[in-house]
């Protein structure tokens, strides 16, 4: 490993997911950049996750990178991720899923736009289908972020020391991602956007509960917003509903 250059923490959370994570852990361990510190935090898989998973720890040896994992139960995705936070010794942690993957140069890419004015870095996010048919390409729109999760969080690099103080509440089971960038919003911290993609999400998964989704968005906006901000929010979320059922209506007909 090269010492001169920044370390940087990727996590992967995951449970049962011997169909996806050899996709993910490739993606880390194809890096383009020499300095990476690998966690991922299992919920006690009861497939041949781990088997997955301990088939490379060679692998990252040979490529000079740090490769810690741990399989145990916990509360949910948000206490996952905590303790996967809570064993990064990288300057900056970023968290890709085990449905997810990074770009080969997505470390490169933003060690390469590290900047004294921001501690929170994220970029473009290419989405596929659960048959990896390409959908589209998604922006990180941080200027959005109090409308809704407008930042994509899988090519989102946060600085270590911000999460000391600053935890993924375990109550919220799909929005834990917007309220805490909604809280390091509301704390000043500054995200750089970067114009560039940084990873790839297979849709489907929890975030499908369109439902729960939103009630978890609400509260979220409700504790990290002012009264404005929370109104403006909501009303935008009011008028996204009215849409979407004019056209689900507009469709059956």
């Amino acid at each position: 490993m090269t010492t001169n250059l920044p370390l940087i923490t990727i996590i992967t959370i995951s449970y049962n997911s011997e169909k996806s994570i050899e996709q993910t852990i490739k993606s880390v361990l194809n890096q383009s950049y020499s300095s990476i510190e690998y966690i991922i935090v299992d919920g006690l898989s009861t497939d041949t996750t781990m088997d997955i998973v301990t088939s490379y720890i060679d692998a990252f040896k040979e490529k000079g990178f740090i490769f810690k994992y741990i399989s145990e139960s916990d509360k949910g995705i948000s206490d996952a991720f905590n303790k996967g936070i809570k064993l990064a010794k990288g300057e900056l942690v970023g968290i890709i899923n085990s449905d997810d993957w990074l770009q080969n140069d997505a470390v490169e890419t933003i060690v390469e736009n590290l900047d004294v004015k921001y501690s929170i870095y994220c970029g473009k996010l290419n989405l596929y289908d659960k048959d990896l048919k390409y959908l589209k390409t998604r922006k990180s729109k941080t200027y959005l972020l109090p409308l809704g999760m407008y930042v994509m969080h899988p090519t989102v690099f946060v600085a270590r020391n911000i999460y000391t103080n600053i935890f993924f509440d375990i109550n919220l089971k799909i929005a834990m991602d917007y309220d805490m960038m909604l809280k390091l919003r509301k704390n000043g911290f500054k995200i750089k956007n970067i114009d560039k993609v940084i990873s790839n999400m297979r849709l489907g998964g929890i975030s499908c509960d369109i439902e729960k989704m939103r009630c978890e968005e609400r509260i979220a906006m409700k504790r990290n917003l002012s009264n404005l901000g929370y109104l403006l929010a909501r009303f935008k979320l009011y008028i996204e509903k009215k849409i979407n059922a004019y056209f689900r209506k507009f469709k059956n007909i």
